[in-house]
C-alpha cells in the first residue's frame, strides 16, 4: 500500500495529491477505488474519516470513556488541525510521521492514542508504549500530560532521563511501568546497565520533536533503540522540519508511513505580531529594562532568548538590580537550581525567563505571551522556532527583535524566509518633526528607530500595539 500525505496546507481540510518526487515515497491522500478491495483496517480509517467529517469534536473518535473524560478534564473541546489529521490514522494502526509547527498539539495527538490503545494496566511484564525525546524538560512535560489526560485509567509511566538517580530509575522500572518515556542517551545507559531489560514488549514508539533528536547528535543512539524494537510495532515520528537525514530514518525505520504536513505555509502564528528594533550592541541592555519595565505588562509572561551562558548571567544581574524578578535557564546550569527556576516561571512567581536556545529545548510554557530576541538568531527556523512558543491554540502574542547593524543580514534572511517585504523605518527627524504616526505601516515588517526605546518611548509605547 502507498504512503499517504496530508498537506494542510493554508486550510485544514484541503488535501492535495503531491508528485511522489517530493522526497517522501508516494504522497497524497489515501484514496480507495473499489470498497471491495478494502482491508478491515483501511475501513475502519474510511469510516473514522468520514465520522469526523461530521463532527469536528473528540467525540467523533471513538475513544473509550475513560480516555474521554481525561481529554475533557484537561479542558479539549475541539481537537486542532494537528489531532484531526493524525488521530484516525493512529487509531487505524498507520505509521504516521507528522509534522506541525511548535505549539500545535503535537503532544496531545500521540498521547491520546496511546491511552485508548493501552487501556488499562497490564501485569504482563515489560512496558508497552516508548515515547523518546531530546530533553529532560521535554520528558517530564510529556508525562505531565500523560498523567492528566490519562486520569481516568490506572496505566503507568516512567520518566528516564540524564541528572536524576539510576537507582530510583530502577525502582520504577521494577513496578512494571506502560510507558517509557526517555531521552536517548539514558534509555541506552539503562539497556546497557540493566540486565534483562527488554524492548520487545513495545508495541508503540514515538519520536518526539524528531528534528530536535537529530540535531542534538542523537541519530546512532535512535538506531541503537530501534534494533532494540519488535518489528510489529507501531510507530510515530512528530517533527517540525523534516530535513534529509530525518527522512532517510523514517524510510528506514517507518513502515509505509502516512506523512501528515501542516502550516507548511503559514510559518508564524497569524496571531502573533511581529516587531523589529535596531541598536548598537550597547544599547541593547537599557532598551531591555525599558522595555521589560514599563512598555510588557506586568501580569504577561515572556521568554527572552539571548545567545550564551554569559549574556544570560550579566543581564540577569542588570535586570535584577532594577528590582526585576526574572528565572534563568542555561545549558551548564545545576539540574536542581534549572528545576526551581523553571517551575518559579511556570507557577507564575516570576513572568520574566532569561534563556539560551540549547537550554530551552523542552522547556514547554503554554500560555506564553511575549518572545524577545535579544540577540538575533542566525537562522530563519530558529526564528520561527522562539516564536512559535507565543500565540499558540488561538491565544494572541508578540515577538519584539533586537537588531545589530552586523545582525540586518540575519533580518534579510528571515523576510525572504516568510516571503515579507521590508521598509525603511522613518529617520529620527522625520519622528521628532512628524512624530510617531510615521512609525506605523499597514500589516508590513519594517525596521524601527536606532535607540528607539531611549529617544521615543511613547511612540515605543503605541508602537507594542501595532501589527507590522
Amino acid at each position: 500500500m502507498a504512503p499517504a500525505l496530508v498537506d494542510g496546507g493554508s486550510t485544514d481540510d484541503e488535501e492535495d495529491r503531491l508528485p511522489a518526487t517530493a522526497g517522501f515515497p508516494v504522497v497524497g491522500v489515501q484514496e480507495f477505488a473499489d470498497s471491495e478491495s478494502l482491508s478491515a483496517s483501511q475501513m475502519k480509517l474510511r469510516k473514522m474519516l468520514k465520522k469526523k467529517a461530521k463532527s469536528g469534536g473528540f467525540e467523533s473518535m471513538g475513544l473509550s470513556p475513560s480516555v474521554f473524560r481525561g481529554v475533557k478534564r484537561k479542558g479539549y473541546r475541539v481537537p486542532t488541525p494537528i489531532q484531526r489529521k493524525t488521530l484516525p490514522r493512529i487509531l487505524a494502526g498507520y505509521d504516521v510521521v507528522a509534522m506541525a509547527r511548535t505549539g500545535s498539539g503535537k503532544t496531545a495527538a500521540f498521547l491520546i492514542p496511546i491511552l485508548e490503545k493501552l487501556k488499562m494496566h497490564t501485569a504482563k511484564a515489560g512496558a508497552r508504549a516508548l515515547i523518546l525525546s531530546p530533553t529532560r524538560e521535554l520528558a517530564f512535560q510529556t508525562q505531565k500530560f500523560f498523567k492528566e489526560l490519562g486520569r481516568y485509567t490506572d496505566l503507568k509511566s516512567v520518566a528516564l532521563v540524564g541528572g536524576d538517580s539510576m537507582e530510583a530509575q530502577f525502582e520504577e522500572l521494577a513496578n512494571n511501568p506502560d510507558v517509557i518515556i526517555a531521552t536517548p542517551g539514558r534509555l541506552m545507559h539503562h539497556l546497557s546497565e540493566v540486565e534483562g531489560m527488554s524492548l520487545t514488549s513495545v508495541e508503540y514508539v514515538v519520536f518526539d520533536e524528531a528534528d530536535r533528536l537529530f540535531e542534538m547528535g542523537f541519530a546512532e543512539q535512535l538506531r541503537q533503540i530501534l534494533r532494540h524494537l519488535n518489528d510489529s510495532r507501531q510507530t510515530l515520528l512528530f517533527s517540525a522540519t523534516l530535513p534529509k537525514l530525518l527522512a532517510d530514518f523514517a524510510k528506514a525505520g517507518l513502515r509505509d508511513p502516512h506523512l501528515i504536513r501542516l502550516d507548511i505555509e503559514t510559518k508564524i502564528s497569524p496571531d502573533l505580531k511581529l516587531q523589529f528594533f535596531t541598536f548598537r550592541q550597547e544599547e541593547k541592555p537599557a532598551a531591555l529594562v525599558h522595555l521589560i519595565g514599563e512598555l510588557i505588562p506586568s501580569d504577561q509572561q515572556t521568554i527572552i532568548f539571548v545567545s550564551t551562558k554569559h549574556h544570560v548571567e550579566f543581564l540577569y544581574e542588570v535586570l535584577k538590580s532594577r528590582g526585576i524578578d526574572i528565572s534563568v535557564v542555561y545549558g551548564a546550569m545545576d539540574q536542581a537550581a534549572r528545576k526551581i527556576h523553571i517551575a518559579k516561571f511556570r507557577a507564575r512567581k516570576t513572568t520574566v525567563l532569561l534563556v539560551t536556545d540549547v537550554a530551552a529545548r523542552g522547556i514547554d510554557i503554554p500560555l506564553l505571551d511575549n518572545v524577545v530576541n535579544f540577540d538575533f538568531p542566525p537562522t530563519p527556523k530558529l526564528f520561527v522556532h522562539r516564536v512559535g512558543r507565543a500565540a499558540r491554540a488561538g491565544r494572541s502574542g508578540t515577538a519584539y527583535s533586537f537588531v545589530t547593524a552586523e545582525e540586518v543580514p540575519y533580518m534579510l534572511d528571515l523576510h525572504l524566509f516568510l516571503s515579507k517585504p521590508v521598509f525603511p523605518a522613518p529617520t529620527e527627524d522625520e519622528v521628532a518633526e512628524n512624530g510617531c504616526e510615521n512609525l506605523f505601516m499597514p500589516a508590513q515588517s519594517l525596521w524601527p528607530l536606532r535607540n528607539h526605546a531611549q529617544m521615543h518611548s511613547g511612540c515605543m509605547q503605541r508602537h507594542d500595539h501595532q501589527h507590522l
